[in-house]
Order: structure tokens, then sequence, then C-alpha cells
């Protein structure tokens, strides 16, 4: 509100000590500048009165603000504070803060004819479960006694490029990045806390949108489904531990753990094994995945893949997803009748 007064108050300024002639005003003299300068004036009161009243000015800021900006949900954007001008909070205004307008990505299918199928291989953390955010913040949590650096926090660039491996493998890229020495806290050690700060968020943590119907349609059309993990068995059946309608489900779940498993994705080794248990040919397999290690493996496993990006992540540039059969923003996307037909 004090930027619209401050507005009028100088358009009055500038008017009123304007160089002659002006354009729509020929007359010269000091009557012209008085009568220039009543006027506008007049219109900055009115426009402190309409402020003082509630109202917003018609056709001053805040009414091309309502004009030409989108409206925003309450819902996606965090509470302001509470500004006042004249004992009325501004939030009550009608001037909605600029915000970004997120673009719906369009479905990419990359298949000339239906996928012969025998059986569907699912990522748990990031595709079947909405792991990343609760993942997200403990990684930072346990960092934060040891953040004396001031940088020694996970950011969302760092956190794209450890999603689908093994932890043995990103635990000591993010300490590296934050510069904390094996001293201060071993990469193991880290490993521990985060996974005992872990079982704070499964409680809560939902499955992703289409996951449950996805799979209850594969299972009714006589496919074969399996949870292929990076994650160790026992993280598994904690995360799975809430969502039992889903785990029974499957046929099988193969972790990152078990002996066989010689190296984590980008590597193969999980979906071969998991292939291997369930009887099929890896030719004949799909794997829903939502990270670019993912997919490698997969590819590198000679199987099809549904790619899955995270929009929070900078990995979510479908450019890192070109190798893929499909790319979608969820599993309501999928489409049984035309992506795959049943060997």
């Amino acid at each position: 509100s004090t930027s619209i007064v401050g507005f009028l108050m100088e358009r009055t300024y500038l008017l009123s000590n304007a160089p002659e002639p002006r354009p729509l005003i020929r007359s010269k003299g000091l009557t012209t500048r008085v009568l220039a300068g009543a006027v506008c004036a007049s219109v900055a009161l009115i426009g402190m009165l309409c402020i003082i009243g509630g109202a917003p000015v018609l056709g001053g800021p805040a009414a091309v603000a309502t004009r030409s900006m989108p409206a925003v949900s309450c819902q996606s954007m965090p509470m302001r504070p509470s500004l006042m001008f004249n004992g009325q909070s501004l939030n009550k205004l009608n001037i909605r803060p600029q915000s970004s307008v997120s673009t719906i990505k369009e479905p990419q299918i990359r298949i000339d004819s239906p996928l012969k199928i025998e059986a569907v291989l699912f990522d748990l953390d990031g595709t079947l479960l909405d792991f990343e955010g609760g993942s997200h913040d403990a990684l930072n949590k346990v960092l934060e006694p040891f953040n004396s650096t001031g940088k020694a926090a996970l950011t969302w660039e760092m956190h794209g490029t450890i999603v689908g491996r093994r932890a043995s493998e990103w635990a000591k890229e993010i300490l590296e990045q934050c510069e904390i020495t094996p001293d201060v806290l071993t990469p193991e050690k880290y490993v521990e806390m985060y996974l005992a700060k872990m079982p704070e968020y499964y409680p809560t943590m939902p499955l992703m949108p289409g996951a449950l119907n996805l799979v209850k349609g594969l299972k009714a059309a006589g496919y074969k489904v399996a949870v292929a993990s990076s994650s160790e068995r026992l993280s598994i059946e904690k995360k799975l531990k809430f969502h039992p309608e889903l785990l029974e489900l499957m046929d099988i779940v193969q972790p990152g753990d078990d002996p066989e498993i010689k190296a984590g994705k980008p590597a193969p080794d999980i979906f071969l094994a998991a292939a291997k248990k369930l009887g099929v040919k890896p030719e004949n397999c799909l794997v829903f995945e939502d990270s670019p290690f993912g997919l490698m493996g997969a590819k590198a496993g000679n199987m099809y893949c549904c790619a899955l990006p995270d929009s929070r992540m900078p990995i979510a540039d479908p450019a890192r997803f070109a190798d893929a059969d499909f790319v979608l923003n969820s599993m309501e996307e999928f489409s049984l009748d035309k992506y795959i037909e049943k060997i």
C-alpha cells in the first residue's frame, strides 16, 4: 500500500514540475501547471482514502496485479507474515505475490506397438513409495550437528546424484561434497544414523499416485510383479509394513544386499537377480524407475524401462531419460491395454 501511495505522489510531483509544452496540454503558463498539479493531487488523495478504507485502487498497481497474475492456491505456498497498514492485514488485499506456474509435461511414449512382457519390476523408493521427501529431510537432519562449516547441507541437486544407488556409495560422496572429513563423521556412521532416523517417516509415507492400482491391474492380467530395490531387505520390510496391500501382491522382493548382488545400480545385477527368481527372460521384463541410474541398470540388463522422474530434482530433465521407452509424470498415465501385451 505504501508503494501505491508513493507511486501516486511521485506522479503528482513529476507532472506538476513537467517541462513545457506537454503533448496533451498545449497552453503555457502557471495556470496549466496548477491545474495539472491539482488533478494529480486529487487522484493521490482518492487513492489514499481507498487504501485506508480497504478497497483496491481501480486501475492502479493492485488492479493490474489482480488481472495479470495467475491465482495461487494457499495450499501450494507457505503462509506469509501478516503485514499491517492502518490496522488492516495487507494479506487480505487483492494483491498476490508473483509465482512461477509449473507446466505439466506431456507423457513420452517411445514404442510403435505394445511390448511383449512377462514380468514387471518396480523400484521402491521414489517409484512405488513417495520416499524422497522424507529421505531428503532425514539426510539433512543427521548432518545438522556437523554443520560447523555452514556447508553441511544436502541440496536437491546433490540428492539427485544419489537416487537409486546403494548407501555404501552415496554416503562417502555426500560427506565429501559437504566437506565433512572421516575423523568427524565416517560414511558408515552417517548411513547408520540416517537409517535410524528414517523409520520416523515411514508411517506417513504414501504410495505414489497410481501405484497400487497399476500393480493390481498387472496381477489381474496375469503378469508377474516384483520389487527390485537397492535398499537392504530389512529397510524394505520396514517401509512396506505400512502398505501390506501392496506387499501381498508382489511375487518376490529383491533387495540390494543379497549375496548375488555384486554391484548396485547402474549395474543390472538387481534386475537380473529378480528376473532369475521370477523365472523369466530379462528381455521380457519391464522396469519402472525414477532415477537415471535405475534406467541405466534396466537397459544394461536388456530390459524395457518406464521412467518416472521426480520433478523436485534436476535429474527430472527429460534428457537424462533419453533411453527410456516411456517417460511419464506418474503411473496413472500408464495404459495396460495400449502399452503392453502378455506373452
